[in-house]
């Protein structure tokens, strides 16, 4: 006899992809980047801090309410939105543009230290060890209402021809590739 989980976990060839559970994650703010640890010192004797600190364990905090008690992913895969803030110096003939959500970012801060911090965040809560992470797409693009959406779910541990676009697929498995 089968279970339901069972069955969200089989394998076929018509599912490539085995969602066994997903995860959206809406952060109000402004997105927050990681940035380098600061260094103070007084008297000879030096200090290693991190400016971050304080908004990462309000981050945790509201991830471990919204996640609450579930099991961690095991294989997560992590997407990101960025809605950043519109600049008060645009023209108002391009408001509509950037109100519309699709004019991609393309200032600081980078892609990068934004999922940095994000990734650390939800390191002990959301899954065990940022090193098991496959990144999905991460956007940045203007918004009226800056916040941050993650979206975590779990995939198979072989990856599948879904988890990846076209062109990465035909380098991995094409001609080319040998």
């Amino acid at each position: 006899m089968s279970t339901g989980k069972e069955k969200n976990i089989a394998w076929t060839q018509k599912n490539f992809l085995c969602i066994e559970k997903i995860m959206k994650l809406i952060l109000p703010g402004d997105p927050i980047a990681q940035i380098r640890m600061k260094y103070s010192g007084r008297n000879g004797i030096g200090r290693i801090y991190d400016p971050r600190e304080k908004q990462k364990r309000e981050l945790k905090k509201i991830i471990a309410e919204k996640f609450g008690d579930h099991i961690p992913f095991r294989h997560p895969r992590v997407s990101f939105i960025y809605h950043m803030p519109i600049p008060a110096s645009v023209p108002k003939r391009l408001l509509p543009l950037y109100q519309s959500g699709l004019l991609k970012h393309q200032k600081k801060p980078d892609v990068d230290n934004l999922i940095k911090l994000y990734l650390d965040c939800m390191d002990p809560i959301v899954f065990d060890g940022d090193q098991k992470v496959t990144l999905g797409p991460c956007v940045k693009v203007y918004h009226s209402h800056p916040k941050t959406i993650v979206i975590v779910h779990e995939t198979s541990e072989i990856l599948s021809p879904l988890e990846v676009d076209p062109m990465t697929w035909y380098a991995l498995f094409g001609v080319e590739s040998g």
